[in-house]
């Protein structure tokens, strides 16, 4: 692990620690962009592009248009590209840090970003969106709370509206270090969305982290087997 990304998870593990202490296991979000000071070198997973799993998979699917949902959006790259082929976007955070720095960083942006709590999300978001992004935030969420975030998820699909989840599979190779984040595995994920139709479910690793097993998987609303 490079050195800089080995500090700021060690800055990381410490926050998420006493968030955990003192019952407030989500806490430390903002703390850490808070913290980073508008450097990105201390928000361990911030790559200052979009997903490239996430590119691939849209960009294969050129049917899928409309209005997106990125939940936990970060430095807002991921949210950027979908408006830039021409998504209409709503990105949201936990962090009013990682907002700020969202629209210090896009000015001109037409994404619109807020804070929001993915286990209490705003009324206007049910059943309004053609696809919905999450990448790496159920991940980071402790249990019980995963639960409850991961079935808020498809409440978001409008008809026919389309889930693309990415993160860390829990597998065999469990990698030799402390979470957050926690690996999710299939039978979990696919348990949570069991009122979606599953279109797809796939390992991977990156050349980068080749220890660590990750997933790209989607669902969408079949208004049809309803």
């Amino acid at each position: 692990m490079d050195e800089n990304l080995a500090e700021a998870r060690a800055r990381l593990l410490k926050l998420s620690e006493a968030a955990e202490a003192d019952g407030e296991p989500l806490r430390w979000f903002e703390e850490l962009y808070a913290g980073a000071d508008r450097n990105s070198d201390e928000i361990p997973w911030a790559k200052m592009e979009a997903n490239s799993k996430m590119v691939e998979w849209i960009a294969e699917r050129p049917e899928i248009t409309g209005r997106a949902l990125v939940v936990g959006c970060g430095l807002g790259d991921d949210a950027e590209w979908l408006s830039a082929v021409g998504f209409e976007v709503t990105a949201f955070d936990l962090s009013q840090s990682s907002i700020d720095w969202c629209r210090e960083r896009f000015p001109k942006s037409s994404v619109n970003y807020c804070v929001g709590d993915l286990l209490e999300p705003a009324d206007g978001w049910s059943e309004a969106f053609d696809i919905v992004i999450e990448i790496h935030i159920l991940q980071a969420i402790p249990d019980p709370m995963r639960d409850l975030a991961a079935s808020n998820l498809p409440k978001f699909l409008n008809n026919c509206g389309h889930l693309l989840c990415i993160g860390r599979l829990l597998t065999e190779r469990i990698p030799d270090e402390p979470s957050p984040p926690w690996p999710l595995s299939q039978v979990w994920l696919n348990s949570r969305f069991q009122t979606l139709k599953k279109l797809s479910f796939s390992g991977f690793v990156n050349e980068e982290t080749p220890t660590i097993d990750r997933y790209v998987a989607a669902w969408n609303r079949d208004t049809a087997a309803v």
